[in-house]
């Protein structure tokens, strides 16, 4: 850090500009979207694994059930608490990306609500056939 401000000293007025990181904002908004990021690939991965275990009937329908509940609910937090607390309008240096980011976070937790329906759909069918 200090060689970084040592190097911008010597650098004449209008080449700072140019060398410019996000602002504090820019960067506490993509700081926030990495760790939901994080959090709802967890979330995947948990889901992924309970499928799984329910097609290789290591989980009782029961137990992936609660499960699945469980995990959806941390998912809409996620999506309110999370994703959806991040606005880009403020933004100006990392704008693009954090909209970017934004975006794609709330397609896949689309997709995460659209499987978790699927695999309870899956587990009141198996219910029925028991």
């Amino acid at each position: 850090a200090d060689e970084q401000a040592a190097a911008n000293t010597l650098r004449p007025p209008h080449q700072h500009r140019a060398c410019r990181q996000m602002s504090k904002l820019s960067d506490e908004a993509i700081a926030a979207l990495r760790k939901s990021g994080e959090s709802l690939t967890t979330i995947e991965q948990r889901v992924e694994e309970i499928a799984f275990q329910l097609d290789c009937d290591a989980i009782i329908p029961s137990q992936a059930k609660t499960e699945l509940a469980q995990l959806e609910t941390q998912a809409k937090i996620l999506e309110c608490q999370g994703v959806d607390s991040v606005y880009t309008s403020e933004l100006t240096t990392g704008k693009a990306e954090a909209k970017h980011e934004k975006k794609d976070q709330l397609s896949r937790l689309e997709s995460l609500f659209e499987r978790i329906e699927a695999l309870f759909k899956k587990i009141r069918e198996a219910e029925k056939g028991t």
